[in-house]
């Protein structure tokens, strides 16, 4: 059975735009890593909103590119969590109880219901959650288990 991770926009992003952004070794790393070995990438749905809402606002691309873009999404090794009641309820509580958006509490909540590392590049979100067990930085994933 495959190890399971779960990753946020900020570093699922990364395995798609490179200009303006920080942490690409490690997140092209991760990729490999990924793609290498049997190691599920989950997240959740509201995330491929964040990152196709990235490429129009954040990115210089033009009406084919960002077609483009949505399409290469699938091609990527995920698995998309459904907003089913349970984990909205849990991205909640996390978010009301870490001080956090419900976008960030939602990857949180979901690496809790699935036992598994949640891994974001983002510090301010890192700094807020890290007494969780389960919060990684991208910083310092390293190797996964």
């Amino acid at each position: 059975m495959a190890e399971k991770i779960v990753v946020d926009t900020s570093v699922f992003i990364k395995w798609f735009k490179t200009r303006d952004e920080d942490l690409l070794k490690e997140a092209r790393a991760l990729l490999k890593e990924v793609e290498a070995r049997p190691l599920d990438v989950h997240v959740p749905a509201l995330l491929l909103y964040e990152v196709c809402n990235i490429f129009l606002l954040k990115t210089r691309l033009g009406s084919a590119g960002l077609d483009d873009a949505i399409e290469r999404l699938e091609t990527l090794p995920f698995t998309v969590a459904p907003p089913a009641t349970p984990l909205l309820k849990r991205a909640a509580r996390l978010g009301r109880d870490l001080a956090l958006t419900f976008y960030d509490a939602s990857g949180l909540a979901l690496a809790v219901e699935l036992d598994c590392p949640y891994i974001t590049a983002d510090r301010r979100l890192f700094e807020r959650a890290r007494t969780l067990p389960r919060i990684r930085h991208l910083s310092r994933v390293g190797t996964l288990p």
